[in-house]
């Protein structure tokens, strides 16, 4: 099976030529950044007031404004901000004290939200006390430790950057514009994935077609270990598909009528699910001390190769976030770094 032949069932779906250029236009090329921007833009900064310095809610310590770049401002490695977890970009605030930074849109967020997915209750912007407590957006499916807009009484997360997606996309698996919509559950199926789905998606008023919202956000091709080439993200129908073939992460049979990203030069598939990043909007780093170990622990992502057991005895999920010291190479999962922190 070749890309070219996958390829072919994306190129049928070429998103109608007349479709408002100003919408945003899905998938995208590199989605964490391209989806910053269009969030960015939806809150309006040119009448905001730039404060030298300030006192957020969501910080302990003041923030100084930095709006002009200067050679010293922000070293090579990248710096995450700690509202979207997306790279940091000027206008931005920062903690003299510590390792906090802010966009100049995070810090002007509106405090509430009557979102149009979540009708039930108007949505608070709110962020958890403790740096590696991280909350599952019902949208995107992603773990975050970022700010989230929640309804406390019903358990409902929205990551920022979802909680500004518009009501209306246009997809390259599509021909016609895509607006939200809240699924039923039992009566709503993700044509990508074939599952049921009962959050946020988005439908053509045209015809039956239907994405689950976390699918519209996946990227044209990622990277990921299991292949030295970028996946390409690949949609029927498959013009040229062997009778059966196989995701190479779970071995499970691929239905050619879902979306899947696919290596042409490996000839390598793979299930949606199954390649994609759940933690990949974590914001790593800060350290704790604690009373079982003589080195302070980082916060940090599981090793991709490691799938050891630790202090508990007990596993942690594929990728997932640990607490380790890496010249003693000790490790703590997030369950028992609460039980060791130095007060």
């Amino acid at each position: 099976m070749t890309t070219e032949s996958l390829r072919g069932g994306e190129s049928e779906n070429e998103v109608d030529q007349s479709i408002d250029p100003n919408l945003l236009h899905l998938p995208m090329i590199d989605g964490s950044l391209e989806l910053f921007r269009h969030f960015a833009k939806q809150i309006n900064l040119e009448d905001i007031e730039r404060e030298a310095e300030l006192i957020h809610w969501s910080h302990m310590h003041p923030l100084i404004l930095f709006d002009v770049q200067k050679d010293d401002d922000i070293k090579d490695e990248i710096t995450l901000c700690d509202g979207c977890v997306q790279p940091i970009s000027f206008p931005f605030y920062r903690c003299g004290q510590c390792n906090y930074f802010l966009h100049l849109c995070c810090v002007n967020l509106p405090r509430e939200l009557q979102h149009p997915i979540y009708d039930e209750h108007p949505l608070q912007l709110s962020q958890h006390s403790k740096f590696y407590e991280t909350f599952w957006c019902n949208a995107c499916w992603v773990y975050s430790n970022g700010f989230f807009y929640e309804c406390q009484a019903c358990e409902f997360f929205l990551d920022v950057k979802c909680a500004f997606l518009p009501t209306s996309i246009a997809h390259r698996a599509h021909k016609n514009p895509l607006v939200q919509m809240k699924g039923s559950g039992s009566e709503d199926v993700c044509n990508a994935s074939g599952f049921y789905f009962s959050t946020s998606g988005f439908k053509s008023d045209d015809c039956k077609f239907k994405i689950r919202h976390a699918l519209t956000l996946l990227p044209r091709t990622i990277r990921h270990r299991w292949d030295k080439h970028p996946l390409i993200l690949c949609y029927p129908p498959f013009s040229d598909h062997p009778d059966e073939f196989h995701c190479e992460m779970c071995e499970d049979e691929i239905n050619p009528n879902y979306w899947i990203y696919h290596c042409s030069d490996c000839d390598q598939s793979f299930h949606l699910d199954c390649i994609k990043d759940f933690y990949s909007n974590v914001k790593y780093g800060g350290t704790l001390d604690v009373n079982c170990h003589p080195c302070p622990l980082t916060f940090a992502r599981k090793a991709k190769k490691r799938f050891s057991y630790y202090n508990c005895g007990l596993s942690t999920d594929r990728d997932s976030p640990i607490f380790e010291c890496g010249e003693c190479n000790y490790t703590l999962c997030l369950k028992c770094i609460t039980k060791h922190i130095l007060i």
